[in-house]
């Protein structure tokens, strides 16, 4: 008996994986928070309005920019060793619009880029590889690209993202030579280029850099704007140069963190006018703030790449819950029959997350859930347990004195 998989007409269209996501976020099929959403529409709406604002959007840049992380770069560490970096669509919606958007004389339309989005989502992989293709693939001459931080053990965790790319990467290691031993690299070179990439900050005092791209980490971490005040300095030589900063998000609003979380949230949704600012903040909506007893509903939904036969055999090997049972129509010797077989899901459809994975969620719980009461009830009885406790042992000390000033 042979049986045939039944074809299914892909329904995405032809347009460039950017402005797939932004209408895809658009039209609802993906689940986006509010500052997401303004991003994207926001993106939308300037590919109408581009040419009376002296806009280009360069569908080409976009497409090799993906293509550079695809087939050039490689993902390191654990399961993902090795393995091609096939850019997640907000993702491509990030490069694309950094590398897409142009000004009519060709330079970069954004130079300042804030990404804001959960532990784990890949902000700091994603960082370095935009790194890289600043290194030697955005044709500036003598390039200069800093992981920058205030402190350079926090700017060397990025940097370390790039070192390994390039050790997995044969077109990489063939072109990049790079400076210090195997796990105490220092730096970068593409020589071809006279560029290089390496990791700088505030506290080394070091004068004079003048940064093609700045990747600046965790930026809820920093007291001030020192870091990234110290590489805006540097960028006035440089006809296109790029501030990239990303985090997780931050709880205190005194920070420069959240200066930046706010001017970028803003300029999404276009309370402010700012044509060189791009955001991509993950964020809920008001009425998306969690049950009183602190349980929060995720849903998580399917999403498909494009992989070649052996690799995405692997993956629904590896991970069985990407696949569905469906009836399909078979040829067998008694003609066309309907049977049960596990196919694929389609793009968006719901999806258990795989046996092994986890998500990682932060939210603020509100002052009055469950959670919040139990610690204020706890922190109440501890204190007076505690002033029980004082107030007892004063007494057994005034008793004991009494005591000896009988003898």
């Amino acid at each position: 008996m042979v049986e045939k998989k039944r074809k299914t007409r892909s329904t995405r269209s032809s347009v460039d994986p950017a402005t797939q996501y932004a209408q895809d976020v658009n039209d609802g099929k993906i689940l986006a928070g509010p500052d997401i959403r303004s991003a994207c529409a926001r993106h939308l709406k300037d590919l109408k309005e581009a040419k009376q604002r002296g806009l280009v959007w360069d569908v080409e840049a976009v497409q090799r920019v993906i293509d550079f992380f695809a087939k050039v770069l490689k993902l390191n560490g654990g399961e993902h060793e090795g393995n091609p970096f096939i850019l997640l669509p907000w993702q491509c919606f990030v490069v694309g619009s950094i590398f897409g958007w142009k000004m009519e004389d060709g330079t970069r339309r954004f130079r300042m880029v804030y990404v804001e989005s959960g532990k784990g989502s890949g902000k700091s992989p994603l960082a370095a590889g935009v790194g890289l293709y600043c290194l030697m693939a955005d044709s500036e001459p003598r390039a200069e690209v800093y992981a920058a931080a205030t402190k350079k053990d926090q700017a060397m965790i990025l940097f370390r993202d790039a070192v390994a790319m390039v050790d997995q990467s044969p077109a990489l290691s063939q072109r990049i030579t790079k400076s210090g031993g195997a796990g105490k690299e220092w730096n970068l070179a593409f020589l071809k280029a006279g560029s290089f990439f390496r990791p700088i900050s505030s506290d080394d005092g070091q004068s004079g850099p003048r940064p093609h791209c700045a990747l600046i980490d965790e930026i809820h971490e920093h007291k001030n704007n020192t870091a990234v005040e110290m590489m805006r300095a540097g960028t006035k030589g440089r006809r296109q140069a790029l501030i990239f900063m990303i985090t997780n998000s931050g709880h205190d609003k005194t920070s420069v963190c959240y200066d930046y979380h706010e001017y970028g949230r803003k300029v999404a949704e276009g309370t402010i006018e700012d044509d060189s600012f791009f955001s991509y903040i993950c964020s809920l909506d008001e009425e998306d703030d969690p049950f009183p007893d602190g349980d929060i509903i995720i849903e998580t939904r399917y999403r498909k790449h494009e992989l070649n036969e052996r690799q995405e055999a692997e993956r629904l090997m590896t991970y069985p819950e990407f696949l569905k049972d469906e009836l399909v129509e078979v040829d067998t010797e008694e003609g066309k029959k309907e049977k049960l077989l596990k196919v694929e899901r389609e793009d968006y459809e719901y999806c258990d997350i795989p046996n092994g994975h986890w998500i990682d969620v932060r939210v603020n719980m509100p002052s009055n859930s469950i959670y919040n009461l139990k610690q204020a009830e706890a922190e109440r009885l501890a204190k007076e347990a505690a002033e029980k406790q004082a107030e007892e042992e004063a007494k057994k000390a005034e008793l004991e004195a009494e005591e000896g000033g009988d003898i």
